[in-house]
């Protein structure tokens, strides 16, 4: 899924309130049966009348109107005129809210300002009515919202909440008692133009909605005068064109896209544009790129301008409330860049970030811990790192956590929430081009060690060789799972568990399949491990000579005693046996 960053619009940019207003055409293809929907005219007889007409009735009979086309046209300039002054001057909110709901009565923004407007003047009845229709038109879009498939790069699914203009996804925001504070533009084969929004609340970590923008791309096609199949209309057409008309979000769109093709000075310059009305997502990515810069560059003036740039962009984007811009910086003093003396620094900024539930910082914080680094090593708050990153669904957190638990050294508890997140990460999913991904062959390896170990529930030895064999068939050339599991169901100390004959199957097909690996002196003495363990001595010393020829450098200095001991053993006829998993 290719993404392009577009942040909120500054209220105080007036010149963008005209530049904007363009036509609006919502689609007409509306999912479900192709009814004729109600003539808009003849239900607002009935609102008026005060007949209670759901919101999706309205907003498919508005889409049907003759003229739909100026009336969105004048309900995006107004919205835009309300969004400047909606904190500021809600006296003069009424004037615009009627106006909208004059051009469209289904209109979220309207009804929202409509409500500032009456509560300012204390008029809890116009108040309540107001708020009414704000949670029918709210209800109407959560129903309407679509789910696409996980994208290849993530098994994540989000809702899409219909939005008629983009000022609207920022107000549905707001009555979520959110403030906007930035926003994405995202592509999927589903949702071809699609708004990511991301809120601040008054307390706690920011929230992130998803609206599904087809209206306004059709429109900008409309405008351009493209034909359906136009394959030189696109997306980044409409960023392109905003960006011209000094949008900010666009400006951080083609800046996050010049990013991504290496086009680093042109994209600087469009990101400190859109950066200067407080973009966060523009913030954030400048102190990525510069950050980049200082780690490039020998000059040493240079590298201290540019971690100077880092700093000023993070903090910039920790005031509108980034968990990661608090982790990036956080991760960046303490890794030594601003100093020694100024490491302490870093790890507040973290603890500031995991409060917010960030799960990169709870990750973090739990490894500090585990192995006494910047802090005291203490195994349970490690442990209570790890599993709150887990529980927000960090695959490399859950990862970790087990490998965490089963570690003999730190004496863990069994937990049964890990089951349940690692079996989730073995699961086959699908993309949205409906393409299988492979699933997680560590989380079914390490399901196996936390069920022979009983870590995640009850001991289970049947389970954890199901996970064995389950790992090793979906990757046989896998090296370092193959290995993993030949060398527990081979050497360890649960006599229960071993399966030597299978152990040396999968390491004979990885080593006849996998050049590298037989050049590894640890993956050779699993395998002639494999063969003593079976009863094949002749096999095992040739195997194992390989590995002890194999490991002379310097880098198999912490080894080398530990092959030719095996050695050693095999030529007594014995075997191996290990405490593990």
């Amino acid at each position: 899924m290719r993404s392009i960053a577009i942040i909120r619009r500054d209220r105080r940019q007036t010149n963008l309130t005209r530049r904007w207003a363009l036509p609006v055409l919502v689609a007409l293809a509306l999912t479900g049966c192709q009814t004729v929907p109600r003539p808009y005219d003849e239900l607002m007889v009935e609102v008026n009348a005060g007949a209670e007409i759901d919101a999706k009735t309205l907003r498919e009979s508005f889409y049907a109107v003759p003229d739909h086309n100026e009336r969105l046209s004048r309900l995006t300039e107004l919205e835009l005129q309300a969004y400047q002054i909606i904190e500021d001057e809600p006296l003069k909110l009424g004037s615009l809210g009627t106006a909208m709901l004059d051009a469209y009565y289904g209109s979220l923004t309207g009804h929202f300002v409509l409500a500032r407007f009456y509560e300012h003047l204390e008029n809890d009845a116009a108040t309540a009515f107001h708020r009414s229709w704000i949670e029918r038109i709210r209800a109407d879009r959560l129903a309407s919202a679509i789910t696409p498939a996980p994208d290849a790069i993530s098994a994540t699914r989000h809702a899409y909440l219909p939005a008629t203009t983009a000022i609207e996804a920022q107000v549905f925001a707001m009555s979520e008692g959110l403030t906007p504070v930035g926003s994405i533009y995202q592509t999927t084969d589903e949702v071809p133009f699609a708004l990511l929004v991301q809120g601040k609340p008054e307390t706690g970590p920011i929230r992130v909605l998803y609206f599904d923008l087809g209206g306004v791309y059709q429109a900008m096609r409309e405008s351009f005068g493209a034909v359906a199949e136009d394959p030189k209309f696109n997306p980044f057409s409409v960023v392109g064109y905003l960006a011209k008309e000094n949008d900010p979000a666009a400006q951080a769109a083609v800046g996050a896209f010049l990013a991504s093709q290496n086009r680093i000075d042109d994209a600087i310059n469009w990101l400190r544009a859109a950066s200067r009305t407080g973009n966060l997502i523009a913030n954030t990515l400048l102190a990525r790129i510069f950050f980049e810069r200082a780690r490039e560059t020998e000059d040493a003036e240079e590298r201290e301008a540019f971690l100077t740039e880092t700093l000023d962009h993070y903090l910039h984007a920790i005031t509108l409330g980034s968990s990661d811009a608090m982790y990036g910086l956080g991760v960046l003093y303490l890794n030594g860049h601003y100093g020694e003396d100024d490491k302490a620094s870093g790890l507040p900024l973290l603890e500031q970030s995991a409060a917010l539930d960030n799960d990169d910082a709870l990750l973090y914080l739990g490894h500090l811990n585990y192995q006494g680094e910047q802090v005291e090593k203490n195994f349970a708050t490690a442990r209570d790192y790890f599993a709150r990153a887990s529980a927000l669904g960090n695959p490399l957190a859950q990862k970790t956590y087990a490998r965490f638990l089963l570690d003999r050294t730190t004496s863990q508890s069994a937990d049964p929430r890990i089951a349940e997140w690692l079996e989730a990460l073995t699961a086959e999913r699908r993309t949205d081009a409906d393409e299988a991904q492979p699933t997680d062959t560590e989380a079914m390896l390490l399901l196996g060690n936390l069920a022979a170990r009983g870590l995640s529930g009850p001991v289970n030895r049947r389970a954890a060789q199901r996970w064995y064999r389950a790992a090793a068939n979906a990757a046989p050339l896998d090296a370092a799972i193959v290995n993993e599991v030949a060398w527990t169901l081979t050497v360890s100390t649960d006599l229960e568990l071993r399966r030597p004959d299978y152990a040396v199957r999968i390491m004979t097909t990885l080593m006849e399949g996998n050049a590298d690996a037989r050049e590894r002196p640890e993956y050779l003495d699993t395998w002639a491990a494999t063969y003593a363990a079976t009863g094949n001595f002749e096999e095992a010393l040739r195997v194992q000579q390989q590995a002890v020829d194999i490991a002379t450098g310097e880098e198999f200095d912490d080894v080398r005693d530990i092959l030719s001991e095996h050695l050693e053993l095999f030529r007594r006829g014995e075997t191996l046996s290990e405490d593990v998993p």
